[in-house]
């Protein structure tokens, strides 16, 4: 499978590791708008390209990895969905549910994949407590915490620009945490966020904490933060009415009552989890499984994001709507 990455930041340089793992797969072009990463890619050995659209339109392409900023992810997904090429797109999968249904309809119309890569669902330990859960071993899921929180200078990054990102830490890391919330208990159907004060200039939330409520009445928290260290071992947890389920950086573990922990997994392992989610596109792409992420899912992620901003500004518990949209201006930024 011959792949091009449109972006060649932080993500698109960990996409650029991790395909070079891949069975049956070779990265074979970049578009990148710095100079000195596209000759450092070229001494590498790959095509470059300013333009991502003179790319995709020169290039003999099956698939693209798009890891640019948010902004630019529907216009660029819309159009190398318009040459044919199945798409892998960094999170978030868009600013708005429009443009995420614009992005899906594409692909619908030309019969080819769009995915949003959503790493955790490739990490084995979060795999793992899904399979416990399901299987009774913690009994009924009561309550969950997600912690996405360190602390990093955020001032010179584009994640920070709300023009770029479309917002701060909600967004940013939030979709992997409604993600993991979808993944492990279903449909993430209402929230509640507040923004902590501020600990970071830059003009956009840098700390939230969002009330969720999904499958079966279940409700739950999520922290994100770029300004606070919490401390916690685990980044999932997963209170039951007979144990927990601790899912953790450096390992994670199933909680009984009267009983020694049971260790579950070794831990998050990014490199290894990106490896596993690019050779599960391309096993997609070959035709030999299925998406591990339906276009629904895929939708809600976006939906989810919007109403934990509508809460924000409301202060309310707010619907993640699935009906109503808004249309936007797409815009072009092929740089990570």
């Amino acid at each position: 499978m011959r792949v091009g990455i449109i972006g060649l930041g932080r993500a698109g340089r960990i996409h650029l590791d991790a395909w070079q793992t891949v069975h049956d797969a070779r990265v074979c072009a970049i578009a990148e708008r710095s100079g000195e990463i596209r000759r450092w890619a070229r001494e590498a050995g790959l095509r470059a390209y300013a333009d991502p659209l003179e790319m995709i339109a020169r290039e003999p392409l099956d698939a693209v990895s798009i890891c640019t900023p948010p902004v630019s992810h529907a216009p660029l997904a819309v159009a190398c969905l318009g040459h044919n090429l199945n798409v892998l797109c960094e999170k978030p999968l868009a600013l708005t549910r429009a443009d995420a249904l614009r992005m899906l309809r594409a692909a619908a119309r030309v019969g080819r994949h769009l995915l949003l890569a959503t790493k955790f669902r490739h990490v084995p330990d979060v795999v793992r407590a899904r399979e416990l859960i399901t299987q009774g071993e913690i009994g009924e899921p009561v309550a969950f915490e997600i912690d996405f929180s360190s602390m990093v200078d955020m001032s010179e990054r584009w994640n920070s620009r709300r023009a770029l990102a479309g917002g701060g830490v909600v967004i940013d890391n939030g979709c992997h945490a409604f993600d993991i919330v979808a993944f492990l208990f279903g449909t993430v159907s209402r929230v509640l966020a507040t923004r902590l004060k501020p600990l970071q200039d830059i003009g956009v939330e840098d700390s939230a904490t969002i009330l969720v409520s999904a499958g079966r009445g279940l409700v739950g928290r999520i922290d994100l933060s770029w300004s606070l260290n919490t401390g916690r071992e685990s980044f999932v947890t997963v209170y039951g009415s007979g144990g927990t389920i601790e899912v953790g950086w450096r390992g994670s573990q199933l909680r009984r009552p009267g009983r020694s922990p049971v260790a579950i997994g070794t831990g998050y392992d990014k490199g290894e989890a990106h490896r596993r989610m690019l050779a599960s596109f391309q096993a997609l792409v070959a035709g030999d499984t299925s998406p591990w992420i339906s276009a629904g899912e895929c939708l809600r992620t976006v939906a989810a994001v919007e109403a934990a901003y509508l809460s924000l500004r409301s202060e309310n518990w707010v619907q993640v709507d699935m009906r109503r949209v808004r249309e936007r201006q797409p815009a072009l930024e092929a740089s990570a």
